[in-house]
């Protein structure tokens, strides 16, 4: 194969893999494959490498790339029952107790709301899991109980 074949052969790769990847708008995983392709292109153009080689620094590159991007998009992302703990907690307005009804505030707005722990009475200020809805009505229960 001539000299200038082998790098030809990654760029038209990656463009095929770039064309792959802007067509399905679901799909995410080839941008790596895409990058790794380019790197071999600039690669092979500047040094003569066994196509074995070539191979295995693309797979190489695919693979830790994607290892790194999926890492990197965990911490990135918030865990749903972190978020869940945020968006179903609520603030006790005036004392409940166990077992009784009082009023929360609730994303911004007070609610009337029946406890579910029958033996820690709950003082204003105290924060609370929401656990249920029936209608305007939540069932709670202090986070200090989940643990």
């Amino acid at each position: 194969m001539p000299l200038l074949a082998v790098p030809l052969v990654w760029l038209l790769l990656a463009g095929l893999l770039l064309a792959i990847e802007l067509s399905l708008p679901g799909f995410d995983g080839l941008m790596v494959a895409v990058l790794g392709a380019l790197s071999l292109s600039v690669l092979t153009a500047l040094l003569p490498l066994p196509l074995w080689l070539q191979i295995g620094l693309f797979i190489l590159i695919t693979v830790a790339g994607t290892l790194w991007l999926s890492s990197w998009s965990a911490r990135r992302t918030p865990s749903s029952s972190r978020r869940r703990l945020k968006e179903d907690t609520a603030e006790v307005l005036g004392t409940i107790t166990p077992g009784g009804e009082g009023r929360v505030r609730w994303h911004g707005q007070s609610w009337a709301a029946s406890s579910l722990d029958l033996e820690q009475p709950l003082e204003a200020g105290d924060q609370v899991l929401v656990m249920g809805r029936d209608g305007t009505h939540l069932q709670i229960l202090p986070i200090n109980a989940l643990r």
